[in-house]
């Protein structure tokens, strides 16, 4: 018979691994260590109180944040004492910008993932474009190729790292999130 106490493996290990982004997403919020070292306690133990609510299929991570986002707000409605205080709104600003960070670094990382998939002659034209931000005429006079196909290759390499990126994004949230 399993208590209501019981926290299973597998819960045990997601917390574990997301502590470092937990903390560093509290800290996003609350710029004092100690009290973001606080929060993240708090957030911990009511992660651990409702490790029989979470659903398997959800994503962890995102579940995490959203009990840590509302402790932080606890925190803050605890601590308007204070002179300097974040209002909810700002509390809710910040969680979603760094919510945003972590799918950008998440994005960028499955972008140069791709990047290195491409082939050698792609790879040059890709970085003169993107990276050099060299122009059409540019590219074509230094890879000795006519307008149109290049035109048509960089085509192909957009519509490759597009496709590439939304098939590796999912196993790299997946990743973070573990």
């Amino acid at each position: 018979m399993v208590s209501e106490d019981y926290i299973s493996f597998e819960f045990s290990q997601k917390l574990v691994r997301l502590q470092r982004a937990l903390y560093s997403y509290i800290l996003c919020l609350l710029p004092n260590r100690t009290e973001a070292e606080d929060v993240l306690q708090e957030t911990n133990l009511i992660l651990c109180r409702k490790s029989g609510q979470y659903d398997e299929t959800g994503n962890f991570q995102a579940w995490a944040f959203q009990i840590a986002r509302y402790q932080v707000m606890a925190h803050m409605t605890k601590a308007r004492r204070s002179k300097i205080c974040f209002s909810n709104e700002m509390i809710e600003s910040l969680a979603d910008d760094a919510t945003d960070q972590t799918q950008l670094k998440l994005s960028q990382k499955a972008l140069q993932i791709c990047y290195d998939e491409l082939p050698a002659h792609m790879k040059d034209m890709a970085k003169l474009r993107f990276k050099e931000e060299a122009s059409l005429k540019e590219i074509c006079q230094k890879m000795s190729r006519p307008i149109g196909s290049v035109s048509a290759t960089l085509h192909r390499i957009r519509k490759h790292l597009l496709h590439c990126v939304r098939q590796k994004l999912p196993a790299l949230e997946l990743e973070a999130e573990n």
